[in-house]
């Protein structure tokens, strides 16, 4: 093969070749700036703020969309109410289970003739008595 090439398009001078790797490197530094600019902490910030006005006012005519306003507060107010349940309900639980570890003396008269079967004595919630240890 010959290293002579035999297409007219592809018999370039230099100073072509140098003018299109001069106007590749231009293409490149504007697609580098212009990514810098779209990716700045500020650009992302009025993108993220505009799309989010975007799903509360119509972009045509300005007017803010009562319907999406009034669904997102719902939403809101429903997560709201139902975290307040899981925490009373888990306050619940932990009252209920307080009752039943925590033992409190009182004197047997103040307590309720029907609830002296399942007064607990001293005795059963005392403490067991350590160990001695005995050298044999």
């Amino acid at each position: 093969m010959s290293d002579k090439p035999t297409d007219a398009n592809q018999q370039r001078s230099v100073e072509e070749v140098q003018a299109e790797i001069d106007q590749t490197r231009r293409r490149l530094t504007e697609n580098l700036a212009q990514l810098k600019q779209e990716t700045a902490p500020q650009a992302l910030v009025a993108r993220a703020k505009a799309g989010a006005a975007a799903v509360f006012v119509d972009p045509q005519s300005g007017i803010v969309r009562r319907e999406r306003v009034i669904a997102i507060a719902s939403v809101a107010v429903g997560l709201l109410i139902v975290r307040r349940g899981l925490k009373a309900r888990a306050h619940k639980r932990e009252l209920r289970r307080l009752s039943e570890v925590v033992w409190v003396p009182v004197p047997r008269a103040s307590v309720k003739p029907e609830l002296i079967p399942l007064a607990r004595e001293a005795a059963e919630l005392a403490p067991a008595a350590p160990l001695a240890l005995t050298a044999a």
